[in-house]
């Protein structure tokens, strides 16, 4: 009988704590921008603050060397790399966070709609993203001395529809002149896609997969000269056949018939749209306080029966 007590109590305990709240620390990756590494100040300083401001793990994920391949690897196969490499981390097993920078949205973007089998992914951070396209990709007038930007001004020369450049200038994946939005659907190789906006080739799981994402939270910088619209970082950019006025986010044909499911996330409160002072990825130490850390600190979730 007092065997049998122990054990009812022991019960008892066992289901109490299986429902208690509990703080889970969530990792998260961090992707770069075009002309950069995992290895450089920057990014390896930014990695270092979010881990210690938010007491998560956290990683730089590379893809092949950095510098040259955020320049010149196609954005579809960049994905790819980085989806087999978040698959192969057993920290991320059972989901991350993402932040991500610049160009490294196309990438993050990639990895939460085309990754097969991949972890889940919980909060996505975007830092100056150009998520619409860009409709201006300037040369590497500040670095001519580089090999690489060289060899990038040479493939930019040659039209960034072309498959040439298509197959070898990261950036022409998102690339999109909205006076020639016809040639943009059918030469682009990685925004059309990404976005849905292929008419009779809209894939309901990229799009159930961009929707499930708890946050979304795009920053926009207010003097950044890179994302041209800037309005692109926020998902917003120029009507078809119009490059004088841009559209913002909620009026374009992506949100309103819900292409990706941003309106669906943003219905339901789950995207923040953030504005801050300051150039291109040029972010105040109090704004990464405000409007990063919070969605990479320890989350909590609650313990179900069947996970005892």
């Amino acid at each position: 009988m007092e065997k049998g007590l122990k054990w009812s109590c022991v019960a008892v305990v066992v289901a109490f704590l299986a429902m208690v709240d509990v703080s889970v620390s969530v990792p998260f990756i961090m992707l770069h921008g075009i002309i950069a590494g995992c290895s450089d100040n920057t990014n390896a300083n930014f990695t270092l603050l979010l881990r210690n401001l938010s007491g998560s793990p956290g990683f730089c994920v590379e893809i092949g060397n950095g510098v040259f391949t955020s320049m010149f690897m196609p954005l579809a196969h960049q994905a790819e790399i980085a989806c087999e490499k978040v698959k192969q981390m057993k920290e991320l097993s059972k989901g991350y966070n993402i932040v991500a920078r610049s160009q490294g949205n196309l990438v993050a973007r990639g990895l939460i709609e085309f990754c097969d089998g991949g972890p889940p992914v919980y909060n996505y951070i975007s830092l100056a993203g150009p998520h619409a396209g860009i409709s201006f990709i300037p040369m590497c007038n500040g670095l001519k001395s580089s090999p690489y930007c060289k060899k990038f001004d040479e493939i930019i020369k040659r039209g960034l529809y072309s498959d040439f450049a298509q197959n070898n200038a990261a950036p022409s994946g998102y690339y999109k002149i909205p006076t020639d939005i016809t040639m943009y659907l059918e030469s682009s190789k990685y925004l059309p896609k990404l976005s849905n906006e292929i008419p009779n080739q809209r894939n309901s799981t990229y799009k159930d997969r961009f929707a499930s994402l708890h946050n979304l939270v795009l920053v926009k910088f207010q003097d950044d000269k890179v994302i041209v619209p800037i309005e692109s970082t926020w998902f917003g950019f120029y009507p078809d056949g119009d490059f004088k006025h841009v559209l913002p986010a909620q009026q374009t044909k992506l949100y309103t018939e819900d292409w990706i499911g941003l309106k669906t996330l943003d219905t339901a409160g789950k995207v923040k749209f953030v504005s801050v002072p300051g150039g291109h990825l040029d972010m105040a130490y109090q704004d990464v306080v405000t409007h990063v850390v919070p969605y990479l600190k320890n989350q909590e979730r609650t313990r179900k029966h069947r996970n005892i």
